[in-house]
């Protein structure tokens, strides 16, 4: 460290003139070598003590002194400017010099220092001037404590009482959400933010009970969303869902129990997952991955994520409870599918949703070529037989994730939340072709108007894009797709 003389902050005023040579004889003075047996025994305290002369050159520091600083030998200090060697911000050291010199003594006084080996380190200084007999400063004497443990424990005591409070919070608001998009967004939104995840996902289990599929996630791309289906017992999800045991992955890239295929899915190297179970009913499971501080999770991280789990899998069995009983005022009583009014709720969040998180919608607009005819030739109940069928067409041939409505009349609307304008031609392309190879009464077919939503749409010019693609289905000669960008 260089020799140097500290120049104090504006308004900071030390004793005038080269006073190190006094200092130290004044000081040996305070400190006589009868004092040997106290200077023995500050050799052998764990904390740093010091001596100083009134510019902050020390005189005197002991064995703790020097270790704790990273220094070999004391007699590298013994010169060195106190000031200079032990902040690392200026801001932090002009206070303490303020302090020390206008009042005559500072008292844990905590600031960082920075290793000699490099690490940051946080110290408690308490301090106090020398006087000479004429009141004047002829040097400094003080303590050192290393205090950067505490402060780390510190540290992680707050972090976990603001995970608990968070805990307490995410229990409190999840059992109020009543729509079941809201409920899905807020599960994987709440628990990435609690265990500080890049990834999360809510897999849930098929209605046949044999394959898991995203419900939602954050992280993660539409297409992983779209093509992930995961069969219980295979990979890590699979796996848990089967054995119903949580699973916490340190480094997925070394773990022995997983040999895997590069999914982009599983492209983490931290991941937990746990089971969704309620009363031995496996509903389905939770997966985070990628801590933002490029950590690996760790056990009570696995429990934290245990704990929200049994929360989710109430919500979600309510959410199932409360569905039932709103089924009569938001289903089609023909068709059995959602009616223009649950239409209109769901995509007014869908369109929400888009605004807050990018990410892709469509909509599919279908019309039944020639009902009319249809109808006054086989007779009204025939016709209805028909909506029916189009309507177990449409959820037989669409995603868990699509919300299939009847819009008006002969005409069906359909919601596709997470899929490109290409993905949505080809989901149309998929119904028409299926409701042209049905064998009904009378033949029948269908034309289909697909639009994707541009930032800034409201719900009525969305529906309105839908409509005039529909429209130049039907101009084109019916029986076709016809799509809007």
């Amino acid at each position: 460290m260089p020799d140097k003389e500290y120049k104090p902050a504006p308004g900071v005023v030390p004793p005038k003139g080269n006073l190190s040579a006094a200092s130290e004889r004044e000081i040996n003075l305070t400190y006589p070598e009868s004092g040997d047996l106290h200077r023995r025994l500050i050799e052998t305290v764990r904390s740093g003590i010091f001596l100083g002369d009134a510019q902050g050159k020390l005189t005197y520091v002991n064995h703790a002194f020097a270790e704790m600083l990273g220094h070999g030998a004391k007699d590298e200090l013994i010169g060195v400017n106190f000031f200079d060697t032990l902040f690392c911000e200026p801001r932090e050291r002009e206070d303490f010099v303020r302090k020390i010199y206008e009042t005559g003594s500072a008292r844990d006084f905590q600031f960082q220092h920075r290793h000699k080996e490099g690490h940051r380190m946080v110290i408690s200084a308490t301090g106090n001037c020398i006087y000479n007999d004429q009141s004047g400063i002829i040097g400094f004497e003080g303590v050192l404590q290393d205090i950067t443990a505490q402060k780390k424990l510190e540290e992680e005591l707050l972090t976990e009482k603001r995970k608990l409070e968070q805990i307490l919070a995410f229990d409190e608001q999840i059992s109020t959400i009543r729509e079941y998009n809201q409920l899905i967004d807020f599960i994987v939104e709440k628990t990435a933010v609690l265990l500080e995840a890049q990834k999360c996902s809510l897999m849930l289990l098929d209605k046949g009970g044999r394959e898991l599929f995203i419900q939602g996630a954050k992280g993660l791309s539409g297409q992983v969303i779209r093509d992930c289906h995961m069969r219980l017992g295979e990979m890590v999800a699979g796996y848990v869902a089967q054995s119903r045991a949580p699973m916490l992955v340190k480094n997925i890239e070394y773990d022995e129990r997983f040999k895997r295929a590069s999914k982009p899915y599983y492209l983490s190297r931290s991941f937990m997952s746990v089971p969704l179970t309620l009363e031995n009913k496996l509903i389905g499971v939770i997966n985070v991955s990628d801590h933002v501080k490029a950590r690996s999770f760790n056990e009570i991280d696995l429990r934290i994520l245990g704990a929200t789990a049994r929360e989710v899998a109430v919500a979600l069995e309510n959410m199932e409870l409360y569905k039932q009983l709103s089924y009569l005022t938001i289903t089609d009583p023909l068709t059995l599918i959602y009616n223009y009014r649950q239409f209109t709720q769901s995509l007014n969040f869908e369109i929400k949703r888009r605004q807050r998180v990018p990410g892709d919608l469509c909509l599919i607009l279908m019309d039944i070529d020639g009902f009319k005819l249809y109808n006054d030739t086989l007779g009204h109940l025939e016709g209805d037989e028909l909506l029916k069928d189009i309507g177990k067409i449409l959820k037989s041939q669409l995603r868990e994730t699509d919300i299939v409505c009847r819009y008006a009349g002969d005409e069906f609307v359909i919601i596709l939340p997470d899929i490109t304008i290409d993905g949505a031609k080809t989901a149309a392309e998929k119904i028409r072709h299926a409701v042209e190879k049905t064998q009904f009464k009378m033949p029948a077919t269908i034309s289909l108007g697909v639009a994707a939503y541009a930032k800034g749409l409201t719900q009525h010019e969305f529906i309105l894009k839908a409509d005039r693609a529909l429209y130049e289905a039907k101009r084109a000669g019916k029986n076709r797709v016809s799509a809007q960008a």
